[in-house]
């Protein structure tokens, strides 16, 4: 039986904003939707395609202005009968505040820890955040750290497998849905230069406007796949296809970090270098610190490094015991303790 209450979710994401607080909410959905009925609130210029077609979509007239959405949320879902789930960097302290002030309770997703917070529960998955960095009402709850990170099921599920050694010749290269730095073809390019490598999987979301990638495909279609648009099962597939990975330290890094292989990671945003920094520490990848200033060419050399056995078993064993594959249980009793 589902939960009395239905689940609001409630991001945006475009090409000029990126795509990441929408599919954070997408992991927790399929983590909570055979629990509770749901929807999905968010504004005209989302890139709405990117959103699963089985989910109910309610789009947010474009009149009405950040400051009004409280408001608007109160009129179409009644709080004693609704919960949000709210992740973006514009939902501040004041539209936190007036949440509360008109009766809804919600959870909120984190990853700046500066302004005060007014949500029942506060989620960040970094595990450079501890309770000292959060100004929090006395009712608030923080879940915090890789305990609590936004990652999808079937990764999830994979996550509890034992990892295995494995000479790299296929690789994986995703910078998530926009790549405004164009990091997805320079990658590309690199690996096209390592005889080692006989394949690469390239993921690109649907803010990705970068032409060049493209055009490296078709030069080099007998090694290069590019794929677009991707549902969890096909990304899943693809990653345990693979036996490498290129990726920032977003959401794609957990999930490859569930699937376990040598990862070459680094950050090109501020809120990637926490979560850098901790699973760098960790030895979870190898590291290369800010990724717009990377030098690709050394693509090759880390490579040989990461093929010897102990560098990359080390590697892989870490990886196993960060994400212990138990999140989705832990989300599910933070909402239905909420719903108390």
């Amino acid at each position: 039986m589902k939960g009395k209450k239905t689940l609001i979710f409630r991001a945006d994401g475009n090409s000029e904003t990126g795509l990441g607080h929408l599919y954070r909410l997408f992991a927790l959905v399929e983590m909570l939707k055979h629990n509770f009925n749901f929807e999905f609130v968010t504004q005209q210029d989302s890139n709405t395609e990117v959103i699963p077609e089985s989910y109910s979509v309610h789009k947010i007239p474009q009149a009405i202005s950040l400051e009004e959405e409280p408001k608007w949320l109160f009129k179409i879902y009644n709080p004693e009968s609704h919960v949000l789930i709210i992740d973006g960097y514009q939902f501040v302290s004041s539209y936190q505040k007036t949440l509360k002030e008109i009766g809804f309770q919600f959870l909120y997703v984190d990853d700046l820890m500066t302004y005060h917070m007014f949500a029942d529960i506060v989620v960040n998955h970094s595990s450079a955040a501890r309770s000292d960095n959060f100004i929090l009402e006395p009712y608030t709850k923080l879940a915090l750290g890789v305990n609590y990170a936004l990652i999808r099921p079937s990764f999830l599920e994979i996550a509890k497998r034992n990892p295995k050694f494995q000479r790299i010749d296929t690789a994986f290269v995703c910078f998530g849905g926009s790549d405004k730095y164009n990091l997805t073809s320079k990658a590309t390019e690199a690996l096209l230069k390592v005889p080692s490598i006989k394949n690469i999987h390239v993921v690109i979301g649907a803010a990705n406007n970068d032409e060049h990638i493209k055009s490296i495909k078709n030069t080099n279609s007998s090694k290069v796949v590019l794929h677009q648009n991707l549902s969890e099962k096909a990304l899943l597939n693809i990653m345990k296809s693979c036996n490498f990975a290129i990726a920032p330290t977003s959401t794609i890094l957990y999930e490859l970090v569930c699937v376990k292989m040598p990862i070459i990671s680094g950050f090109f945003v501020d809120n990637q270098k926490s979560v850098y920094s901790w699973f760098n520490k960790n030895h979870c990848f190898y590291g290369v610190g800010n990724l717009t200033k990377f030098n690709f060419d050394l693509v090759e050399s880390i490579i040989l490094k990461l093929n010897q056995k102990a560098f990359q078993t080390d590697m892989l064993a870490n990886q196993a015991r960060v994400i212990d594959g138990d999140q989705q249980d832990r989300f599910l009793n933070l909402i239905q303790d909420l719903m108390k």
